[in-house]
């Protein structure tokens, strides 16, 4: 991975986290799990997940090389190509 990726997803790691996702970052791997939520024993409710996923992928798309994927409402996968 070259160093501007490598960059970005450190810049990735810190707005997701800033929007107040829990997040695992894995630099040796090129990529990031955001996840919002308050754990199985807590409902909740889609909207805001889905308003902060939103927010993650206008983020990602702003670097040409990283990838953002999502899993359901709570859960998004970033990734460097």
């Amino acid at each position: 991975m070259n160093r501007n990726c490598h960059t970005a997803l450190e810049e990735m790691s810190e707005a997701c986290r800033a929007l107040g996702a829990e997040v695992r970052y894995y630099p040796e791997d090129n990529y990031l799990t955001a996840m919002v939520w308050k754990g199985w024993d807590w409902p909740y409710d889609e909207g805001p997940a889905r308003a902060i996923q939103r927010q993650i992928q206008e983020k990602a798309a702003q670097y040409p090389g990283l990838v953002c994927y999502c899993f359901d409402p709570f859960s998004t996968l970033v990734y460097a190509v």
